[in-house]
């Protein structure tokens, strides 16, 4: 107990805080002699059709709503706008605190209840599929951008640190089997029970007593994940679909925000800039969207990819990014709101 109150302890004062102001300084070093006023103009420059930069990720929402649907088994299913409500809401949570997706993940099979009738082991269940589903899509979008960016870029690729030609698609190939096959596991057979049998058999009398009352739930939760892919491949196959969509549609997004910018960017280069951006969240996923990593990534592809004064177009773009990001969050909030859910209020 005592060493993982210090592994806690250096994590927290330690570990985060060197990492983020190791990825301050790199921005510093590539902002510090930026002009606002030329940042300005870029965002100007825009004019009306700054309205359009949310769309988008109106569609990812979409993508990702139709592949959480297509996991729930609930007759009749839930109502699109229902899910998608929830969608927004807690991705709300999830990208505006520190570790967000622990308060994020927990809450979404509650508000589907709460919101749509779906029972909490259903929806449990439904979230687990869901979000291996989009991880195969995000690592397919990821390998399709490392492809794209060896055939179309590969100046740019050996910038990065892969190398030119086919031998730069080994390294992320095989860490994308890896991945794939990791994901699928939960597919194969009772693996939740294995995972609790194995947790019980620890020498500590109130886990082995919770782990003994869930044993019901993990019972069933086993049946619809376990199950899914055997009994429901058609269903399996278009979340992951709708999955890939929702990622397609970042890209899309980062293309239209480029564009509008006065960038002469192709939707090559946007699925690249995305590939590293959703890797560098992954890596930072206990800073909030990967905040100040993603920063990161754009400015060093940006870069690379030779755009004419890359750094004021970069510092256009985040600022563009986030607040879209921030709109998108307050509409989240809006919706826990109008649910009657206090997100950070612990129940009495």
């Amino acid at each position: 107990m005592m060493w993982k109150k210090i592994r806690h302890i250096a994590a927290v004062w330690l570990f985060r805080p060197a990492v983020v102001a190791g990825l301050l300084f790199i921005l510093w070093r590539n902002f510090s002699g930026l002009q606002l006023s030329l940042v300005a103009d870029r965002i100007g420059g825009m004019g009306l059709a700054v309205l359009l930069v949310p769309l988008p990720y109106a569609m990812v929402f979409w993508a990702d709503t139709m592949a959480w649907r297509c996991a729930i088994r609930s007759v009749p299913p839930p109502r699109t706008w229902g899910v998608f409500g929830v969608r927004v809401a807690t991705d709300a949570i999830l990208n505006s605190i520190p570790g967000g997706v622990a308060v994020a993940e927990p809450m979404r099979p509650v508000l589907l209840r709460r919101r749509c009738g779906v029972e909490l082991a259903e929806g449990i269940g439904s979230c687990i599929i869901t979000k291996i589903t989009i991880a195969l899509g995000q690592s397919a979008f990821i390998l399709i951008g490392c492809v794209l960016l060896l055939w179309t870029s590969p100046g740019v690729a050996g910038g990065i640190g892969l190398p030119e030609g086919p031998r730069g698609l080994v390294l992320p190939a095989l860490v994308m089997a890896v991945v794939v096959a990791l994901l699928l596991i939960p597919f194969s057979g009772p693996r939740i029970e294995q995972v609790r049998r194995l947790l019980a058999t620890l020498p500590f009398a109130p886990l082995r007593s919770l782990l003994e009352r869930a044993a019901p739930v993990v019972a069933r939760l086993d049946i619809h994940v376990g199950r899914f892919a055997r009994d429901h491949g058609r269903e399996l196959t278009l979340s992951i679909g709708f999955a890939f969509l929702g990622w397609l549609a970042v890209a899309g997004e980062t293309f239209l925000i480029l564009r509008l910018l006065g960038a002469g960017a192709t939707y090559v280069q946007a699925v690249a800039l995305e590939s590293t951006a959703s890797v560098l969240r992954i890596v930072f996923f206990f800073l909030p969207g990967g905040l100040g990593a993603s920063e990161v990534g754009f400015v060093t592809l940006l870069v690379a990819f030779g755009f004419p004064d890359p750094v004021t177009l970069a510092a256009a773009y985040i600022a563009v990014k986030r607040l879209k990001e921030a709109l998108w969050i307050l509409a989240g909030y809006g919706l826990l709101w109008a649910t009657g859910v206090k997100a950070f209020t612990p129940s009495k």
